[in-house]
């Protein structure tokens, strides 16, 4: 786990964020606002596998949350690629008929 601040109109909030694993494109991260518990599902890639759950990127298509990843990405302080890439279904167990 690990942390950033977003000062927004001179207010600051900070947030700790994992990586998770997304099955839809992009990365996935678990973003927690500290003191206040609300945990929003980010997804960073593509435009069209970028994402967030929050108010402002439901009403304006874009938010903080995504932008302060993408800076932390950029800076190099989350690597690029994908931490989780999706594992493959385990394989199915074998069975033995009694010949």
């Amino acid at each position: 786990m690990a942390a950033f601040a977003i000062t927004a109109k001179g207010k600051t909030s900070h947030y700790t964020f994992r990586e998770i694993p997304c099955e839809i494109g992009g990365r996935g991260f678990a973003v927690h606002r500290t003191g206040v518990g609300t945990r929003y599902d980010v997804r960073i890639g593509e435009p069209a596998d970028t994402s967030c759950e929050c108010m402002g990127y439901l009403a304006h298509g874009h938010c903080k949350h995504i932008e302060g990843l993408k800076a932390l990405i950029r800076q190099g302080l989350i690597p690029e690629g994908r931490a989780n890439p999706p594992t493959p279904p385990p394989a199915m167990p074998r069975t033995c008929s009694g010949a």
